[in-house]
């Protein structure tokens, strides 16, 4: 099993056991999880936050960046291509720095310290995109009957012309991002496009919009919150191109459960 780890997940003695539980149980870190890890106190928590996978070294995989993937998955690809051979191979050394930063050592403290800063003004970027993103649940509610959006809201059962609704808000979506993404040139294939990350990520965020706009849209809600979702949509998609997610978060399981069932009933995708 190779299943991506949210932050939230990672002091949890739950993932103590799933590493204990088999050896080919893995534990994959994505760029977002690696940074929220240096969120805080990032000489502390970093330590923290990877004591119980430093006792697991070879069972742990780290993520390219998401820039990196999503240009990989545009086209037909392995796992094996997703993977950072250099910090995969190097986790434990990592670990080690780590520890040693821990007990003093000035080099390595101000290499923590360096990296805390560049995931504040990642997460500050993120803020951003927050707004962009506000904006779209608006323009997703604004595409649904109001008979729709009373369906959506009381969890009724959905007719076919809202499902197809969907399945077509979720290419539109798809389509979207690759327009925007600066590393996209053109849109991917009809052979890759469901398996690569942007879709994945497409069928993420449109799900979480109808999630926010069943319980009666952004009334109050900060953009702080949008961001924080935004960051556990990149691990949910991460989560469908490999066995799961760790997590404790109710709603980022949910909506990988949910982003499964449409690529298998609607896309017609076998999970990976």
């Amino acid at each position: 099993m190779k299943k991506v780890v949210d932050a939230n997940y990672l002091s949890d003695p739950k993932l103590l056991c799933y590493l204990e539980a088999d050896s080919e149980n893995k534990v994959i870190f994505c760029d977002h999880s690696c940074m929220e890890a240096y969120k805080g106190n990032a000489l502390v928590n970093i330590k923290k936050s990877i004591e119980i996978v430093a006792g697991y070294p070879n069972q742990v995989f780290v993520l390219k960046g998401t820039r990196d993937i999503v240009k990989v998955t545009l086209a037909a690809y392995s796992q094996d291509q997703l993977f950072d051979v250099d910090q995969t191979v190097g986790f434990a050394n990592f670990c080690n720095a780590v520890s040693l930063a821990a007990q003093g050592d000035t080099f390595l403290r101000a290499q923590i310290l360096r990296h805390q800063e560049n995931s504040k003004r990642h997460f500050q970027n993120i803020l951003r995109d927050a707004e962009k993103f506000a904006e779209g649940i608006k323009a997703i509610e604004e595409t649904f009957t109001p008979k729709q959006l009373r369906d959506l809201r009381t969890e009724a059962i959905l007719d076919s012309e809202t499902v197809h609704k969907m399945v077509k808000g979720i290419l539109w979506l798809a389509a979207f991002l690759c327009e925007d993404h600066p590393s996209v040139f053109a849109l991917p294939s009809a052979e890759n496009v469901r398996e690569s990350y942007i879709f994945r990520y497409a069928a993420s965020g449109y799900l979480l919009a109808l999630r926010w706009i069943s319980k009666g849209g952004l009334a109050d809600v900060r953009l702080e919150k949008l961001r924080n979702d935004i960051v556990d949509m990149g691990c949910v998609a991460y989560a469908t191109l490999f066995d799961g997610i760790l997590t404790n978060d109710k709603k980022m399981q949910q909506i990988y459960e949910e982003v499964l069932f449409f690529l298998e009933h609607a896309f017609q995708v076998t999970e990976k």
